[in-house]
């Protein structure tokens, strides 16, 4: 979406939303001032100031603590965002991807997700079924994995032997993609040939 869309040579930002602690959340987000708050010793831009002409990724949404959702919602209503302890608006050209594993109607349901901040992202949805329900993305995704884990540990591997891809194609993924992309670096370190196989997995 990013690299296809007019934006795709600005800036890429993710946003791990449960690793932001509560507490550093706002100038995580928007950037603070110099002096702005204890240990604030030079002025810091936010992950939308950084992604001003890009994209921001916004990941696991649905784990945002409700005080932080109010002022994400005035973000992307406004498209301004002011520095913690600034007074200059700074205006925001930038897109907004979010993902979640939540089904975000029943947590506004529940009263854990802000209703107006759900149907502000939810122009556009697309839903990603589980890695298990679509068993033909495995070799694809594996190979990916593969390649990225093998340059990392700077290990010559060519592939999966049959019997291994035998074993991903049949698993149920209960942690879908990541289960996935950690198997295969584990399976990168413990292979000591040019194949992995079934028993690295």
């Amino acid at each position: 979406i990013h690299h296809l869309s007019p934006m795709g040579n600005g800036p890429w930002i993710c946003v791990n939303s449960p690793a932001i602690p509560l507490d550093l959340a706002e100038s995580e987000l928007f950037g603070h001032e110099r002096g702005a708050f204890t240990g604030a010793v030079e002025a810091r831009p936010g992950k939308f100031e950084m992604a001003h002409n890009g994209t921001l990724f916004l990941d696991e949404l649905a784990d945002l603590p409700m005080a932080l959702q109010v002022k994400l919602l005035r973000v992307l209503q406004e498209r301004e965002v002011q520095r913690l302890g600034g007074h200059k608006t700074l205006k925001l050209n930038l897109r907004i991807v979010a993902a979640t594993n939540r089904d975000l109607r029943q947590a506004v349901a529940a009263g854990q997700f802000r209703e107006d901040l759900y149907f502000r992202l939810s122009a556009v949805n697309i839903h990603v079924p589980a890695l298990r329900h679509r068993p033909t993305d495995i070799p694809i995704l594996a190979s990916y994995f593969l390649q990225r884990a093998a340059t990392t540990h700077q290990k010559e591997i060519a592939g999966f032997a049959s019997d291994a891809m035998s074993v991903l194609q049949n698993y149920h993924w209960p942690g879908n993609i990541r289960e996935l992309q950690h198997l295969i670096e584990r399976a990168t370190l413990l292979c000591t040939g040019d194949r992995i196989r079934a028993e690295h997995l």
